[in-house]
């Protein structure tokens, strides 16, 4: 629940002038660090004449190895008439056999995929039943070593595109595997974690385990998971009140040292509050029938398998997001890659409700979890929180800290502050959970969800936060009309004009009196507006977006003299946007001085307006960006923007 210190004002006069142009705590899910790119990524289009049903993987591995030995089971349906089964699969694996509905058959192999021919056409609805038998050494998408505890393990992560490296893999997200068991045979010193529940631990010969694994909720392609290693076995449990008295088993499988253990049995035992009360955000742990889990493995950050997320240690932000991914990335998966941010950015923005919710289970405060969020997505200035088509296939943008998570977290926050209402927020997370679940999600399914719960017509907010580019920033005058009237003109510059010349939207101001300070809240529709209200305490300054809600830069704040309010075309610059000349219209004896500045403040130049002047012109000789010519007079002060495009 909000509390609001806060004045409620729209704007009461409205003057528009210008011309508007249209890891921090690490990357808190590392993904693979393989780079890939669309030439080198081929997928054959007959995967999309299938439907996975389910998939067993009997896999045979040690710790710090990267050798496999493998059988990959699958049955599927035919959806469409299908003269070939294609399914992807790393070329340097050793393939030995194919079976079809347990008759072992032959197959080809090119483009990092098998295929099998079929002597006629296999129709539609037609079931069928497929066995690879396959070894070698894993090329990308395993981790295995000792870390700095000592722990040897192995881990797999096929998060985005390595799936393939170490099973037969369809890598379209468009269809999720229904029910699937892996079950993972070790040395019997050791324990294997993946999803789903542990069905049966079995001691085979030449001192092996094997540990058979069931999940019967559908997974996506890179969730299926094996880690192996020295581990010790921690479980507890978690007690959300939507299923009292019922409990879900947190399942840890933790490095096997005592002193280690005692070290991180306190951030273990964090798990079930989150698991409670992130239920209570969004809607109850959908894979409350099974588990939640952790395996550890050195994987330089966290992987979010459903049921049993693989992660390198225990920290508390860090087993937050990759909680929060079960609900945002393993329920509902995002529809594309370009949609990644519904995956991350919604796990990223977990964090900080998190750390709001339960702030004494975390070292550090919800203002600067947000905080370094918002630095973090403004230490450049460009940059789009959808990942644009061009960038489908690299990994590199699709897991950009900056973008994907960092920036996409700041605006689910802004999201929450225009809604104005907790309640519609988090049904709106709740919404989406329930109408997505086990399957996936587009920007524009989510879209329409917010829309839909709040009432409010989003399109410009996503095209500004979510499909545009950098952010505002705002420069601020005010000055008092008399004893009781405050006016403030405020103008916004962009750090990437020429992509998103305006955000749009709710905003806070802070307006600081030794009578007391008071917070108002006001609708921004266009660019260089003027608000004025009654006001009658001293003003000694402004504050831009005091509570950090939205993601914006402050550029000037400064006290005008004016003691009327103008009308809005007293003063005309033009062309704008210019090259190197302006000219500026102007009423003869109103200003005496204009200040030419960047969207940083500093001052550029000063320029004199000489007495009886109606039309000064100036060539400019700057590089191209954003500008404010400030205007200043015996009882007047104004401010208008000009966009520069350069000689």
């Amino acid at each position: 629940m909000f509390r609001w210190l806060t004045i409620f004002i729209f704007f009461i006069t409205s003057a528009v002038n210008g011309q508007i142009i249209h890891e921090p705590i690490a990357t808190r899910a590392r993904k693979s660090e393989a780079g890939i790119n669309a030439a080198e990524f081929y997928q054959n289009n007959k995967m999309n004449f299938y439907d996975i049903k389910y998939l067993k993987l009997d896999i045979t591995v040690q710790p710090k190895s990267t050798f496999i030995k493998s059988i990959c089971r699958y049955n599927v349906i035919v959806s469409q008439p299908l003269d070939t089964f294609a399914i992807e699969f790393k070329q340097n694996m050793q393939l030995d056999s194919v079976f079809v509905n347990n008759i072992k058959t032959t197959f080809s192999r090119s483009n990092d995929h098998i295929y099998i021919p079929f002597q006629s056409t296999v129709a539609v609805g037609t079931f069928l039943d497929l066995s690879f038998y396959y070894s070698g050494n894993v090329a990308k998408g395993f981790s295995a070593g000792t870390d700095a505890n000592g722990l040897d393990f192995t881990a797999s992560v096929s998060e985005s595109f390595q799936a393939r490296e170490w099973f037969p893999a369809k890598q379209l997200l468009n269809d999720k595997i229904d029910s699937t068991d892996i079950w993972i045979t070790t040395g019997a010193a050791f324990k294997a974690g993946s999803n789903g529940l542990l069905k049966a631990v079995v001691n085979l010969p030449d001192n092996l385990k094997q540990y058979r694994w069931a999940c019967r909720y559908p997974l996506n392609y890179y969730m299926p998971s094996v880690a192996v290693g020295n581990y010790l076995e921690y479980n507890n449990y978690s007690k959300p009140a939507a299923i009292a008295p019922d409990s879900i088993l947190v399942q840890n499988f933790v490095y096997n040292d005592s002193t280690y253990f005692r070290q991180v049995k306190p951030q273990l035992d964090k798990t079930p509050r989150f698991i409670e009360k992130f239920s209570e955000l969004f809607g109850i742990y959908p894979f409350y029938k099974e588990k939640y889990g952790h395996s550890q493995a050195d994987i330089g950050g966290g992987m979010e398998h459903a049921t049993m997320t693989t992660l390198k240690n225990f920290e508390e932000h860090l087993v937050a997001h990759e909680l929060a991914h079960q609900w945002f990335g393993d329920n509902v998966t995002c529809a594309t890659w370009n949609d990644i941010w519904v995956n991350e950015s919604f796990a990223t923005y977990s964090q900080y409700l998190m750390v709001e919710s339960l702030p004494a289970l975390f070292p550090t405060t919800a203002a600067k979890t947000m905080s370094d969020f918002h630095n973090n997505a403004m230490s450049e200035p460009g940059g789009s929180v959808y990942v644009p088509p061009s960038e489908s296939y690299n990994e590199a943008r699709i897991f950009s800290y900056r973008l994907t998570y960092a920036k996409g977290a700041t605006a689910l926050h802004n999201l929450r502050f225009e809604m104005q209402n907790d309640a519609l927020f988090f049904n709106t997370l709740k919404k989406y959970q329930q109408q997505f679940g086990n399957g996936f999600a587009t920007t524009t399914d989510f879209k329409a969800v917010a829309e839909q719960v709040s009432g409010k017509n989003l399109t410009d907010f996503f095209n500004q936060r979510i499909y545009g580019e950098g952010y505002p920033v705002y420069n601020v005058a005010y000055s008092k009309h008399g004893p009781d009237t405050l006016v403030l003109q405020i103008n916004q510059a962009t750090s990437t004009p020429a992509v998103t010349p305006f955000f749009s939207g709710l905003m806070e101001y802070k307006i600081m009196s030794p009578q007391g300070d008071t917070t108002i809240k006001i609708n921004q529709t266009a660019n260089d507006q003027t608000f004025t209200f009654y006001y009658p305490k001293t003003v000694t300054g402004v504050a831009v977006d005091p509570n950090n809600w939205v993601l914006n830069g402050v550029g000037t704040i400064r006290e005008g003299v004016s003691t009327v309010i103008l009308p809005p075309d007293h003063i005309t610059v033009f062309p704008n946007p210019a090259r190197d000349n302006i000219s500026i219209r102007m009423p003869a004896n109103r200003y005496n001085l204009i200040r030419l500045a960047d969207v940083n403040g500093r001052l550029l130049a000063t320029y004199t307006i000489p007495v009886g002047t109606t039309l000064f012109k100036q060539n400019l000789r700057l590089p191209t960006g954003i500008y404010f010519l400030y205007f200043s007079g015996s009882n007047v002060a104004e401010v208008r923007k000009i966009l520069v495009t350069g000689r």
